[in-house]
């Protein structure tokens, strides 16, 4: 057996899943994209996460909106992806340790809050490392950073 072929289905009839395998990176992709554009329209028109961001953060609150809105939607689309992921990683890790926590709360603990901008920092680190992938603008251009 190569070891560049994949494993055989326990039950190959029930794997109606093999024609979907391609485009679960693109799925991905597209959908903490499109979180992050809903969090950048929140944040730039209807002030409603201004409020969370502490300290220097909440001072710069609509360039968060900004970088959020725009990079959210190019990487939905997997335009300059390694870039743009890059710098949503540094901001929602950002986030992540600004945070404060209630007392009493941990990360393990449902309701707290900074396991969230953790989660998704840690998605945009995985499409920083390994770009936008077949399915992307960046290789429909034939041109990735």
């Amino acid at each position: 057996m190569s070891l560049d072929a994949p494993p055989k289905k326990i039950l190959p009839s029930l794997a109606w899943y093999t024609p979907f395998e391609p485009y679960t990176l693109a799925l991905i992709r597209f959908c903490i994209g499109a979180l992050i554009v809903l969090h950048g329209i929140d944040r730039l028109f209807l002030s409603g996460a201004s409020k969370e961001l502490p300290g220097f953060l909440g001072a710069i609150s609509p360039l968060v909106g900004v970088v959020e809105l725009a990079g959210g939607a190019m990487l939905a689309l997997g335009l300059l992806t390694r870039p743009i992921a890059l710098l949503l990683t540094l901001e929602w890790l950002s986030i992540a340790l600004a945070m404060p926590l209630r007392p009493g709360t941990n990360w393990i603990m449902l309701g707290a809050t900074p396991h969230y901008p953790a989660f998704v920092a840690g998605l945009c680190f995985i499409f920083a490392i390994c770009g936008g992938g077949r399915y992307s603008l960046d290789h429909a251009l034939g041109k990735e950073i």
